[in-house]
């Protein structure tokens, strides 16, 4: 049987915006974008036991866990909590620590006002125009669009408070799992190489990996494969 290559999702919690990279990693691996409960009321110890559950059968050191953005931080709490399931982690314009608190706040008050439509509609048209200046296709924007306004808004924005809680700095060094991180230069969500470049300072087994031209959606960037990586 191949071994399991488990996706972890970023604030949409859907996992559904791998699917660009399904296809390729699934001739090496059993693919699993993974969805999260849609739950109001968590913490990082749910999540990283929902995953343990979901991973229970597993051979020892056979995973490659993927975590994109806050997915990111997931993954490292779930290497940190149960390393001997691991064979690789890597991590996609993920953090450590977010130093963006401001935008936190103003996500969290924004958010529930993201069911009227004048201001979903905004919202969509700022974000539809960074990722074409990323160089998303427009076929990937509109999926990007049908599948985070299916989001569930309760559970988005708990994820969206847990990012103020994130603070990994101190256990970076306890990751013992060979670690790619890799991070896009144009990056306007989360400071992507500054925050890979300490991440791989201090994680062990680290190596970094920079797409110059690249935003945030790198798994929607035209000729990325996530495959490369696992």
């Amino acid at each position: 049987m191949k071994p399991l290559a488990l996706l972890i999702p970023g604030l949409d919690g859907t996992g559904r915006l791998y699917y660009r990279q399904i296809d390729s990693l699934s001739q090496g691996n059993r693919a699993r974008a993974w969805e999260f409960k849609p739950r109001a009321d968590f913490t990082f110890s749910d999540l990283v036991e929902e995953l343990a559950q979901g991973t229970s059968g597993e051979e020892p050191k056979s995973i490659a866990v993927a975590g994109e953005s806050f997915g990111g931080t997931v993954a490292m709490h779930f290497a940190l909590a149960f390393p001997e399931r691991i064979r690789c982690l890597v991590l996609i314009n993920s953090f450590a620590f977010y130093t963006r608190r401001v935008r936190i706040v103003m996500g969290l008050l924004l958010a529930p006002m993201l069911k009227w439509k004048g201001i979903r509609g905004i919202k969509d048209y700022v974000v539809d125009s960074i990722l074409a200046r990323e160089g998303v296709a427009a076929e990937d924007r509109q999926r990007y669009h049908e599948i985070t306004q299916e989001v569930d808004m309760a559970a988005y924005r708990r994820r969206l408070a847990l990012v103020r809680e994130v603070d990994l700095r101190g256990r970076l060094k306890e990751i013992s799992v060979p670690t790619r991180i890799l991070a896009s230069g144009r990056d306007k969500i989360v400071p992507s190489v500054s925050q890979g470049a300490f991440m791989t300072s201090r994680i062990p087994d680290a190596k970094l990996h920079v797409f110059p031209r690249a935003g945030h959606a790198l798994l929607l960037t035209p000729g990325f494969s996530l495959a490369d990586y696992i």
